[in-house]
C-alpha cells in the first residue's frame, strides 16, 4: 500500500538532509515525499533537487505560484495533491526514527479494523533534542505537560492539545472532513484532529517515533509551563480571552455544537491544576 509523506520546507537547508536520510532508513519502503517549497532563499531547494534526483520514483516536488503561504495553508496544498491511501505529514528538521511508518501504520489498520470506514488519525510522542540531537527528554508529552487522553474529551484537546502535526497519520477518509482549511483554523495539525475527534477515530502510539529537534526557530513550540503564566490566565480574565482569541475562532468555524463558556472553564479548571501540581 502506498504512503505519502508531505513536507512543506522553508529555508531548512541546515537539517534537511538529516530527515531525508531518515526517511531512506525507514523499514517500511513503499512511500512516496510530496514537497512544496514555501519561497526558501537558502539551498533548501538544492538538497530537494538533489534527493529527488537519487530517488526519481519516490519524490514529488510540486511548483506553484503561490510563494510564501505559510506552513498551514502550505500543508493543506499537498493534502489537496495527495491521493494516498494512508497520509504522514513531517517537519524539515527533526530526524524520524527507522519504525515510525510502520509502527504508525499498524496502528492505524488496528482501529481500522475495529471501525471499518471510519475516517482515522494516530499520532505518537517525540524525543526532545537540542540542535546536534543530543537528547533532552525522552517524552515531549512529559516535558511539555500534555496529557495523550485528551483526545477523549473535545474541550480538553482544545485546551492541551497533545497532537504533533509531524507525527502524524491519517488515512484517506480524513480529507472530506478537513479541507479546505478555514483561515481561522490555527493550524491543520490541530484542525485536523479537532474535526476527527468528533467524526472519527483517533489513537496514538505511547512510544517515540521522531527525535524532536529544538532550536532558535522552533522552540516556542515545546515551551514548558510556567507557573507565572497560569497565574496570569486564571487571574486576569481580559488576558484568557486575548492569548486565546485564535483559539476561538477556530471553535467557531468548526461545524459542530461547541460552548465558548465550557471551553474557557476547562481552561480555568485545567491551569489551576497544572499550578496546584507543579
Amino acid at each position: 500500500m502506498k504512503i505519502d509523506i508531505l513536507l512543506s520546507t522553508y529555508n531548512g537547508y541546515a537539517f534537511l538532509e538529516e530527515l531525508l536520510q531518515s526517511l531512506i532508513n525507514q523499514t517500511f519502503s513503499d512511500w512516496r515525499l510530496l514537497v512544496r517549497d514555501d519561497g526558501s532563499t537558502d539551498k533548501t531547494l538544492e538538497v530537494l533537487n538533489s534527493f529527488r534526483e537519487k530517488q526519481p520514483n519516490r519524490v514529488l516536488i510540486l511548483e506553484d505560484d503561490h510563494k510564501n503561504l505559510g506552513p498551514k495553508k502550505s500543508f493543506e496544498s499537498l493534502l489537496n495533491e495527495s491521493k494516498a491511501d494512508y497520509i504522514m505529514f513531517c517537519d524539515q528538521d527533526d530526524v524520524w526514527l527507522p519504525e515510525k511508518i510502520q509502527n504508525t501504520l499498524d496502528k492505524v489498520l488496528e482501529i481500522e479494523q475495529q471501525h471499518p470506514g471510519q475516517s482515522v488519525l494516530v499520532f505518537s510522542d517525540l524525543t526532545v533534542t537540542d540542535q546536534n540531537l543530543k537528547v533532552l527528554h525522552s517524552s515531549l508529552w512529559k516535558y511539555t505537560q500534555v496529557n495523550p487522553e485528551n483526545i477523549r474529551n473535545i474541550y480538553r484537546l482544545l485546551v492541551n492539545n497533545p497532537v504533533v502535526g509531524c507525527t502524524v497519520m491519517i488515512n484517506n477518509a480524513v480529507k472530506p472532513l478537513v479541507l479546505p482549511i478555514p483561515e481561522r483554523a490555527v493550524m491543520h495539525d490541530w484542525w485536523m484532529v479537532l474535526n476527527v475527534a468528533q467524526k472519527g477515530k483517533l489513537g496514538y502510539l505511547n512510544d517515540s517515533t521522531i527525535l524532536y529537534r529544538i532550536h532558535g526557530n522552533n522552540n516556542m513550540g515545546v515551551s514548558a509551563a510556567h507557573r507565572k503564566f497560569y497565574l496570569k490566565r486564571i487571574f486576569h480574565f481580559s488576558a484568557t480571552l486575548s492569548q486565546n482569541r485564535n483559539a476561538i475562532k477556530m471553535l467557531k468555524s468548526l461545524d459542530f455544537p461547541l460552548s465558548i463558556l465550557k471551553y474557557l472553564g476547562y481552561k480555568f479548571v485545567m491551569s489551576l491544576g497544572k499550578i496546584l501540581g507543579s
